[in-house]
């Protein structure tokens, strides 16, 4: 595993692809997970840390983990005579220690790098060129889809092959693409990205990046693109809420708007949902002792909705939990230095009823 940690690599990319004209089949069963960037991206946890966080999420019966795949840490440089040229130690040290604990990655693809920012010193601004980040979404897929080039490299990981991408995350919330949301602009960057994926990888599932305001974006994203009609794999959400009722009525209104838009076939996955629990009247505060069970009320509700979610994934498995006044530190369910708090229980709890038989709840 030191070696998968401390591998590196460069690769080229870059071609002309033909667009996919159909989406790939939806997912045959949902899935459940939990958001693990902060893990990595934070630099706070060794290998030896990282391992036993995954492999407790992986022992409460999840499958999937979500984290970003940092396209500013992968090409940290523009291309040279329009060859691409990838560092992949950041995202090898994610694929194989998400594989090495049975767990699938769902990489967010994401963000730009000081030489493809829109806005100047803005990484949450939109690539200035889209048809480098789709080069970059295809390398992705070549090296950690299915045969991909990081799975030959690393016969002794049990293969855990992406199948689905995210592509950016909260496209309409101004905090993560600068300076304004623009349906058209992403509209662009994610059917690129898709055709570029499908080139390599025909089965994949590109989605939507998470959406905070679906109800909104959604019907601007088609207006401003109404060739993207049949050719969407799925539609990330991010349906925060007050208590568990709130996020299903959340997730209602998405599969509502997409019926009305004619996209009632195209799957929805909960990449985000959760509550802090510090401080008192941050965004999304939730009392400690109440979290534990408004977590397995929602797992066990989303996993029985009629409303076409393909994937659940709580906001988040681990945080530094340092800053008392910094909600982002409290997200977390798991602690950073283990044990089994009521929130891991009840997750435990909440993605196995979410898994097991029972009717579906008529919600949308």
């Amino acid at each position: 595993m030191a070696a998968v940690l401390a591998a590196a690599g460069c690769g080229s990319s870059g071609s002309s692809t033909a667009p996919r004209t159909t989406p790939p089949p939806s997912p045959t069963s949902e899935q459940f997970g939990a958001n693990t960037g902060l893990l990595f991206n934070s630099r706070l946890y060794g290998p030896a840390q990282i391992a036993a966080q995954l492999q407790a999420l992986h022992e409460t019966g999840a499958t999937l983990a979500r984290a970003d795949a940092a396209w500013e840490s992968a090409e940290p440089a523009p291309p040279a005579g329009g060859v691409h040229r990838y560092s992949w130690a950041f995202d090898d040290t994610i694929a194989g220690s998400l594989a090495a604990q049975g767990l699938r990655w769902l990489p967010i693809i994401d963000y730009s790098p000081p030489w493809a920012q829109s806005v100047p010193g803005q990484d949450h601004s939109p690539p200035s060129s889209p048809a480098d980040y789709a080069a970059y979404a295809a390398a992705l897929a070549g090296r950690y889809g299915p045969g991909g080039s990081f799975w030959r490299g690393h016969p002794e990981l049990p293969p855990q092959p992406v199948d689905t991408y995210e592509i950016w995350n909260e496209p309409d919330n101004t905090s993560f693409w600068k300076p304004a949301p623009n349906p058209a602009v992403y509209a662009d960057l994610y059917q690129r990205a898709r055709d570029a994926i499908a080139s390599l990888q025909p089965a994949a599932h590109v989605i939507v990046g998470g959406l905070t305001h679906p109800t909104e974006f959604l019907p601007a994203l088609l207006a401003a693109a109404p060739g993207l009609r049949g050719h969407i794999d799925g539609v990330a959400i991010h349906p925060y809420g007050a208590t568990p009722a709130a996020v299903l009525g959340r997730a209602r209104d998405a599969r509502t708007v997409l019926r009305s838009l004619g996209l009632d076939d195209v799957p929805l996955y909960v990449t985000e949902f959760g509550w802090t629990t510090s401080p008192p009247g941050a965004l999304d505060y939730l009392p400690a002792r109440l979290r534990p069970a408004y977590i397995e009320q929602t797992l066990a509700a989303l996993g029985h909705t009629n409303c076409g979610v393909s994937a659940v994934m709580l906001y988040a498995w681990v945080t530094p939990e340092r800053n008392p006044r910094d909600s982002q530190d409290w997200f977390g369910i798991h602690p950073p230095g283990g044990g089994s708090p009521p929130d891991t229980t009840a997750f435990a709890r909440g993605v196995s009823a979410a898994g097991s038989p029972a009717p579906a709840q008529a919600v949308c």
